[in-house]
């Protein structure tokens, strides 16, 4: 008999054990599942803002565009203006002195123009680009 109750002992044990696990693996399995689940969660409210973001810049884009392209236009109207202006005063020049100072007036006063036009149309594209990002760079900060 003590063979028996060794036995018995022996099996109540095994079958302790392997209850232990199960609910060691169990609690694990929860455990990784409540994770995983809180992931999913985080990831859908990052991807919302996200949306929600991209929604709003691409607005702001479309406006940006929209100046720019008045810009350049406004742009293309003056700079026509001041060569048909330049053209008469060609035209109307007495020498070849005068009508070299007209050419250069001329392309010093393009020249800067220009330049000044594209250095205020960088900055506002860096601008809208600063905006655009700044959703972004607090979910990097996160």
């Amino acid at each position: 008999m003590t063979k028996a109750k060794t036995a018995t002992t022996t099996a109540k044990r095994a079958k302790a054990e392997a209850s232990a696990k199960m609910d060691t693996t169990t609690k694990m399995l929860d455990e990784g599942m409540e994770q995983l689940s809180g992931f999913a969660g985080m990831f859908g409210e990052y991807a919302e803002s996200g949306l929600k973001a991209f929604s709003e810049r691409t607005a702001a884009s479309t406006d940006m565009a929209r100046q720019l392209g008045s810009r350049n236009m406004d742009f293309f109207t003056k700079s026509l203006e001041q060569g048909v202006e330049a053209t008469q005063a060609i035209t109307s020049a007495k020498d070849v002195r005068e009508v070299m100072e007209i050419q250069a007036g001329f392309a010093k006063n393009m020249f800067s123009a220009y330049t000044k036009e594209m250095n205020a149309q960088a900055e506002l594209c860096m601008s809208a680009w600063r905006s655009a990002a700044k959703p972004f760079m607090g979910f990097a900060a996160k």
